[in-house]
């Protein structure tokens, strides 16, 4: 192939690229397409079924005879399986512990703490567990975590419920000017970081005496999980 034959293909496909490139620029940015964009929320308030609990068990001296972390942890598993909680419901959460003794300002025997972490289905779960524990071993009993079996299912019904909303949105304000809804062109889920559905709610053993709750039964959930969906949809207007 000559030289001026390859300089007039080169010329050609230069030409090409360029038609093609205009084309496609053409199409993404049009102009004359009418839009509008709004966003849709929908809430909903549920009753957790899945309540985790930090349970903190130390070994403590009786006199002079040190009730040890295996007599303490044997309690606790019996209290579970009384209470026909699944034991893979039941794991060690962490192991700590020192030998000083603020009280003589100086060191002591060792005694461990140990920190258990528990899932149940409602708080009356915990109420019964507490009363089958030795109340001196109790260092600490707290709500860890809140969650629901259904979350999924739940954050789904919600995506579905603010896109929804924001599309009767966009239809009646559309209609306040006399123009009607087109289809969907832009559909984003506004994200706004995991919901705080608990707070950490402790029992330590200064503070709370079995002995007194001996003849109170608490009917009371746990507080609800509020969940939240927002959608930002952009729509044709026709």
């Amino acid at each position: 192939m000559s030289t001026t034959a390859k300089i007039k293909m080169k010329n050609l496909l230069l030409i090409i690229c360029l038609m093609v490139s205009g084309s496609t620029y053409a199409q993404q940015a049009d102009p004359l397409v009418k839009k509008i964009e709004v966003t849709g929320k929908a809430e909903m308030e549920i009753i957790p079924d899945e309540i985790f609990i930090r349970i903190a068990l130390k070994e403590y001296k009786d006199g002079s005879k040190k009730v040890a972390m295996d007599k303490l942890e044997a309690q606790l598993v019996k209290a579970v399986s009384q209470l026909n909680i699944p034991e893979s419901n039941l794991s060690v959460d962490n192991i700590y512990g020192n030998n000083w003794d603020y009280r003589k300002k100086k060191s002591d025997e060792f005694l461990a703490t140990k920190s258990f972490r528990l899932k149940v289905s409602d708080v009356k779960m915990m109420n019964n567990l507490i009363d089958k524990l030795d109340a001196e071993g109790v260092n600490n009993i707290s709500v860890a975590e809140v969650s629901h079996s259904k979350i999924e299912e739940y954050t789904k019904q919600l995506r579905l419920e603010a896109l929804k909303a924001a599309k009767t949105k966009a239809e009646y304000l559309l209609e306040g000017i006399g123009e009607k809804l087109g289809s969907a062109l832009e559909i984003n889920e506004i994200s706004h970081g995991s919901p705080m559905p608990y707070a950490n709610r402790a029992v330590s053993n200064t503070m709370y005496s079995m002995s007194e709750s001996e003849d109170y039964s608490s009917d009371m959930d746990f507080k609800t999980i509020s969940l939240e969906a927002q959608i930002r949809a952009v729509f044709e207007i026709k």
